[in-house]
């Protein structure tokens, strides 16, 4: 019986994965358009799916733990060890799905974080191009930035007197 709950919540954590990986997809989307408003909202919704997760994830160690009888090593591939039969075959299958949902989810996050990143130098460039660093090509005195004017300025040696 708790490895058909187990089952039940490996099944909903990999659809939630998958749910993760189509927001991971849309949010690609968003960033080639830039279609910032959207985006905002795809990311309450990417939280959303990760607190979910995280939720599911929680009774699936528990789970985990009653399955096994321990407290330690409570992975998806110790589950599989101690499994027999058509339990194990699910497992399995379900290990399979896992490990592809997650390189999909890491290389559409990593086109993501690349865009992101690309958008930001744009971003950079802009504001570098409308408001230029004035860089003085005329030899200066080098204290002659922070020093006070000629008028000002005396020397300790009063030559008028």
């Amino acid at each position: 019986m708790v490895v058909e709950k187990l089952m039940n919540t490996l099944d909903k954590l990999l659809q939630l994965h998958e749910n993760l990986y189509q927001v991971a997809l849309q949010k690609t989307d968003y960033l080639k358009q830039n279609n910032v408003e959207e985006l905002k909202e795809l990311l309450k919704k990417e939280q959303m799916f990760a607190q979910a997760i995280k939720q599911i994830e929680t009774e699936r160690i528990q789970l985990s733990a009653e399955f096994l009888n321990r407290e330690q090593d409570l992975t998806l591939s110790a589950c599989i060890e101690k499994a027999e039969g058509k339990h194990k075959e699910k497992l399995e299958q379900v290990a399979s799905d896992f490990s592809k949902t997650m390189d999909k989810l890491k290389a559409a996050n990593q086109l993501n974080r690349e865009l992101t990143h690309q958008a930001l130098q744009f971003v950079s460039i802009s504001l570098d191009m409308l408001m230029p660093q004035e860089n003085i090509t005329n030899y200066q005195r080098p204290d002659a930035s922070n020093a006070p004017s000629d008028k000002l300025r005396r020397s300790l040696f009063d030559s008028q007197a």
